[in-house]
C-alpha cells in the first residue's frame, strides 16, 4: 500500500477542489472566505473526518485605498498600493521630503537623518524594513517592487500582539510602487529635493476568523501528524493557497480510504489570518491547544503554493535537520529528486516550534532563479537557496489565477505530500534524526563562540551538543522497541527544537524577522564589538549567560534521557 498511495492521487479531484475554492476572493474573516471553509468542511465530513470549526478574534488588515503624489508646480500621481496592517493616515495624508535609503535595512540608515521624512527603498516590503524605518523616525515608507506590485503583511508581530509586542505593530504608513513608479521617483530625486504626499486608508480591525480542524484517528497510537495550510488569499489565490487546500483534501481522501492501516492519526488544519493577520489563525490554535499539541503531535507538515507553472525546483524544499533525511527519502522515492538541506524559514504558519514539534516542508516547489528583479525579490522570502527563486511573478497579485497552475505539477506535488503523510502515519518508528539536530546546534554555537572573540565562553555548550550527537549515533535505535524509541524521539524534539528555533521559548512567539540556528546565542558576536566596561556589554553578557544555561540545560537533559533509556550508550 505504501508504494501505491502516491500513484492513487487523482488530478480530476485536485482540479475539482481547486476550482471550488479559487472562485472566491478569500480575505480573512469575510463571507467569501467562509464559503471556501464551508466547501472544505463538507468534503472532509463526507470523507468521514471528525470536523471542528472554531472562531477566534484576530487583528486583521488589508489595503483598501492609497494615493502617492509628487508635489510641486505640476503634481504627479504615482500608482501605489497599501499593505496589510499598515496604519491609516489622517486627513489628506502625510507630507514630507523623500529620501532614498537603498535596501531600507537597518545599516542603510547609518549616518542618515530621516526623522519627519518619507523613505524610498528597493525591494519587497518586509517586517524588518518596516521596523527599521519606524525606529529611524520616518513618517512614511515607499517600497519599490519589481514589474508587479505584490501584496504584503508588514507587521513583525507573530499572531495576536501582547502588551510586550503591541508597540511593534506598524506605526508608519507604507505603500508599494512598481519598478516604473520607483524609477520615476528616483528620477525626480536626481533633479533636487522632492516633496511627496502619501495617503493610506486600509482596513484594519478586530474580527472573527475561522479555524477548521479535521481528525482521523490512528489504530495503535493516540498521536497525530498535523497537516496544515491557510485558506485566506490575496485576490483569487489559485496558487496561494488554492492548490494547497486542494492537495490537503485529496490527501485526506486517500488516507480516509486506508484508515485501517494508520498507526497514528492525521489532523488537518485550515487557517485564516495567514496573510492578513501575520499567522493569526495558526498562532491562536498553537496557544489555545498548546498541551494537546505538545503531548501528541509527532510532526507538522505545512503546504503552501504548490503546483504552479514552471515550478521545477523541488530539491530545496525546506526542512529541519532532524526531518531532512526523511524528506530526502520521500522525494527520492516519489519523484526522483535528491533533496539538499535548506533550513526551514520563519514563515508559512510555523507556529509550533515552541511546542518542540518537528516540521517538514512549506513551499515544496519553486521557480528556478534567473537574473530578473522579480526572481531576486521573491527569493528573499523563503531563505537562501542555490536554485530556487520563489513562487512566480504572479504571487500576491491579481494575476494568481487558474491559468498559472500546471495540472501535472499539481499532481506531482500532491504525490509527494500523500507519500509524506502516509509514511508519517504508518511507519512503526518515527523517522527523525536528532543526532543531525545536535550537529547543527554544535556548529552554530561554535561559530558564535569564535565570533565572540573571548567575550563569552560557549565552547562547553558546543561540546555538550557534540556529546549528545555522539551518544545518539552510538545507540542502535533500530534494534530497540519502536514504542520506546518513539517516546524518546518525542522527548528529544521537545527539548531541542525550542532552543534551536526560538528565542522566546515554548509559550510565546518570536517576531517574524527571520531566524538562525540557536537564535538566543546569535548576539554573542555583538560582545566582541562592545566596550567590556560599558553598560551595554554587561547587560548583553548577562543575557547570553542565561541563554547559554537554557541551551545547555536542554542538551544535558536530552543526553540524560538517552542514557537513562539505554545505559550502555553512556
Amino acid at each position: 500500500m505504501a508504494e501505491s498511495i502516491s500513484r492513487a492521487v487523482s488530478g480530476a479531484e485536485l482540479d475539482r477542489h481547486l476550482r471550488a475554492i479559487a472562485q472566491y476572493v478569500r480575505l480573512s474573516g469575510t463571507p467569501d472566505e467562509a464559503k471556501a471553509f464551508d466547501y472544505i468542511q463538507e468534503q472532509l465530513e463526507r470523507f468521514g473526518y471528525t470536523v471542528t470549526r472554531y472562531e477566534s478574534d484576530a487583528l486583521i488588515g488589508y489595503p483598501a485605498e492609497s494615493r502617492l503624489e509628487i508635489l510641486g508646480p505640476e503634481p504627479e500621481v504615482i500608482p501605489s498600493n497599501g499593505y496589510s496592517l499598515s496604519p491609516q493616515t489622517e486627513g489628506d495624508g502625510v507630507v514630507g521630503e523623500l529620501v532614498y535609503v537603498g535596501a531600507g535595512l537597518p545599516a542603510d540608515y547609518a549616518g542618515r537623518d530621516v526623522r519627519g521624512k518619507i523613505v524610498l527603498s528597493d525591494g519587497l516590503a518586509m517586517p524588518g524594513k518596516t521596523l527599521a524605518a519606524q525606529q529611524a523616525g520616518a513618517i512614511g515608507q515607499i517600497h519599490i517592487n519589481d514589474e508587479h506590485i505584490h501584496e504584503m503583511c508588514i507587521s513583525p508581530v507573530w499572531g495576536t500582539p501582547t502588551p510586550e509586542t503591541a508597540d511593534l505593530l506598524p506605526q508608519v504608513p507604507s505603500v508599494s510602487v512598481d519598478r516604473a513608479g520607483g524609477e520615476r521617483l528616483k528620477a525626480a530625486l536626481e533633479q533636487g529635493p522632492v516633496q511627496v504626499r502619501l495617503m493610506t486608508k486600509p482596513y484594519r480591525a478586530w474580527c472573527k476568523i475561522p479555524t477548521l480542524i479535521a481528525d482521523l484517528p490512528g489504530t495503535v497510537e493516540d498521536r497525530f501528524v498535523l497537516f496544515s495550510g491557510h485558506v485566506d488569499s490575496w485576490h483569487y489565490g489559485a496558487m496561494d493557497n488554492g492548490t494547497a487546500n486542494a492537495t490537503q483534501l485529496e490527501v485526506a481522501r486517500l488516507l480516509a480510504e486506508r484508515r485501517g492501516e494508520l498507526r497514528r492519526g492525521v489532523r488537518l488544519a485550515f487557517w485564516s489570518g495567514h496573510s492578513h493577520g501575520r499567522y493569526a489563525g495558526s498562532s491562536w490554535y498553537a496557544d489555545t491547544f498548546w498541551h494537546d499539541l505538545h503531548e501528541r503531535c509527532v510532526c507538522h507538515v505545512n503546504i503552501d503554493s504548490v503546483g504552479a507553472k514552471g515550478a521545477e525546483v523541488l530539491d530545496e524544499a525546506p526542512s529541519m535537520a532532524e526531518t531532512y533525511g526523511f524528506g530526502r527519502e520521500v522525494l527520492r522515492d516519489t519523484v526522483g529528486v535528491d533533496l539538499v538541506y535548506r533550513r526551514i524559514s520563519r514563515s508559512s504558519d510555523q507556529s509550533f516550534w515552541g511546542h518542540g514539534i518537528p516540521s517538514l516542508f512549506a513551499s515544496l516547489s519553486e521557480q528556478a532563479a534567473d537574473p530578473s528583479g522579480t526572481s531576486q525579490a521573491l527569493a528573499q522570502l523563503l531563505g537562501s537557496g542555490r536554485r530556487a527563486a520563489g513562487l512566480g511573478w504572479w504571487w500576491h497579485t491579481t494575476e494568481d489565477t487558474l491559468d498559472k497552475i500546471d495540472p501535472d505539477n499539481l499532481v506531482r506535488d500532491a504525490q509527494v505530500y500523500a507519500e509524506t503523510l502516509w509514511r508519517l502515519c504508518t511507519t512503526e518508528r518515527l523517522p527523525f534524526d536528532f543526532a543531525a539536530a545536535a550537529d547543527e546546534i554544535a556548529e552554530a554555537v561554535s561559530g558564535y563562540h569564535e565570533a565572540a572573540n573571548g567575550a563569552i565562553d560557549l565552547s562547553r555548550t558546543a561540546d555538550e551538543a557534540r556529546r549528545l550527537a555522539a551518544t545518539l549515533r552510538a545507540t542502535p535505535l533500530d534494534q530497540r522497541d519502536p514504542n520506546e524509541v518513539n517516546d524518546l524521539l518525542m522527548d528529544l524534539s521537545r527539548l531541542l527544537i525550542p532552543v534551536n528555533y526560538t528565542r522566546s521559548g515554548p509559550f510565546d512567539h518570536d517576531l517574524a524577522l527571520g531566524t538562525v540556528p540557536v537564535p538566543g546565542l546569535a548576539e554573542a558576536a555583538e560582545l566582541a564589538r562592545l566596550d567590556p566596561t560599558s553598560d551595554e556589554f554587561r547587560f548583553l553578557h548577562a543575557k547570553l549567560v542565561r541563554e547559554r544555561n537554557r541551551v545547555e540545560h536542554a542538551l544535558r537533559a536530552a543526553h540524560r534521557r538517552v542514557v537513562g533509556a539505554w545505559p550502555e550508550a553512556r
